[in-house]
């Protein structure tokens, strides 16, 4: 039977060795929350809880893929991951075409990647897309061809003429989009509510990628 998140969060109290009752003063509920939880928490209180564990498997609290907490030690295992670059942070003034076209890849720093088939790896600036991507976590990114189909509703990295974003991509004010129709404007929107979605016109886009999987902690090679 699969697990519940009300069922890895109590597993996670008895790793941290952390009562119910103050895990649920850091939250600052009643000590019954746990044992009143349904499927899920609401994203403020998801935030505190990364906050609180910083070594937790985002991916393992929420849908119960991988180990519990991410590993402390900063050597990379080869036998557990595929190295590719790891874009540095000043590319989010610039723009990734340039570094996929290019020679200065074999500048870039390595990092492991925990799946195969991404093309870079790139670091979250900013609380915009949190609680599911925080600050300073890195993400692993693989093109997509926008022109033949765009995942809608999606976390994506959008690389434009002013910059690189990651954010979830919809059609603009909700419009109806047809396979094969190209937008003249994509809306771009955070999961942080504080904020507000903006329109991307398609004309200023270099390249879409999507987002293949996230970690916390990364190895560099």
């Amino acid at each position: 039977m699969e697990e519940t998140m009300k069922q890895r969060l109590i597993l996670l109290l008895k790793k941290k060795h952390m009562t119910q009752t103050e895990f649920a003063r850091h939250l600052g509920v009643s000590p019954t929350y746990i044992g009143a939880m349904r499927k899920s928490m609401p994203k403020d209180r998801l935030k505190v809880v990364f906050d609180l564990f910083p070594d937790l498997n985002r991916d393992w609290l929420l849908y119960g893929e991988g180990e519990m907490l991410m590993p402390d030690d900063t050597t990379p295992d080869l036998s557990k991951g595929y190295v590719v670059p790891m874009l540095p942070v000043e590319a989010y003034a610039g723009n990734l075409q340039l570094w996929s076209q290019g020679v200065q890849l074999r500048d870039c720093e390595k990092v492991v990647s925990p799946v195969p088939g991404v093309d870079f790896g790139i670091r979250v600036n900013g609380n915009s897309m949190e609680p599911e991507f925080r600050d300073g976590s890195v993400i692993f990114i693989k093109r997509i061809n926008e022109k033949a189909f765009i995942p809608w509703g999606n976390p994506m990295v959008i690389d434009t003429e002013n910059g690189v974003v990651l954010k979830m991509v919809f059609p603009p004010h909700n419009k109806e989009v047809k396979p094969g129709c190209i937008c003249e404007y994509i809306e771009a929107r955070s999961y942080n509510p504080d904020y507000p979605p903006f329109l991307i016109p398609t004309d200023s886009i270099y390249g879409i990628y999507r987002v293949v999987t996230s970690i916390r902690q990364y190895s560099t090679y």
